[in-house]
Order: C-alpha cells, then structure tokens, then sequence
C-alpha cells in the first residue's frame, strides 16, 4: 500500500530540486504572479520568460491585453513587495498568444 503525502510535502521537495537547479528566482516570480493578478487573468496568461529583470507574458487576447497594460504598474510594484531586492522584476512585456486555446 502507497503511502499518501500531503501535498505541501510534494511542494517542498519540488521546490528544493528547482531551487538546486537554479530556478528559485523565476519559481517566487510566478508564484508572486499569481497573487498579484489573481485566478481569472492567471487563467487567461502565460509566463513566457524573465530575461534581464524582465517578465514576459503572453496574454489569450487584446481583451485581456489591454486589462493587464492598465495594471501593468500595480502588478510590478505587488509582485516587487514580496521580492528580495535582487529578485525584483523591473517591467513586463505583454504579447498576444500565437495559440489557440480550445474550450471544451
């Protein structure tokens, strides 16, 4: 019989192999991404890249385009607040997605 773990611990131990790999700045980005737009603009984007203290995100549509460049500022300074100072991102770079999503 296989023993159950709580998900946390599945977590933790992900999180220490990204972090091995050198992953651990672009893991509490996405996280703080997350946060900071929260679960229906989460749904609707993308983390492309962080290049040069830049966040790349590919958005589904111009809707959604233009609802994220209007919180482009707010979004940077939330996810910045739960940041390191050499952890912080300094913009984002939005781009409409090349693919199309499928609802079933």
């Amino acid at each position: 019989m296989s023993r159950l773990k709580h998900v946390s611990k599945i977590l933790d131990t992900l999180w220490g192999n990204l972090s091995k790999q050198g992953f651990t700045r672009e893991i509490k980005i996405a996280v703080q991404w997350n946060k900071a737009v929260g679960h229906l603009l989460r749904r609707k984007t993308q983390i492309k890249k962080l290049e040069n203290d830049v966040l790349f995100i590919s958005v589904e549509n111009n809707v959604w385009l233009q609802e994220l460049l209007l919180k482009k500022e707010d979004i940077i300074q939330t996810i910045n607040k739960k940041l390191s100072r050499n952890n912080r991102i300094k913009n984002i770079v939005f781009s409409i997605s090349s693919q199309k999503r499928i609802k079933l």
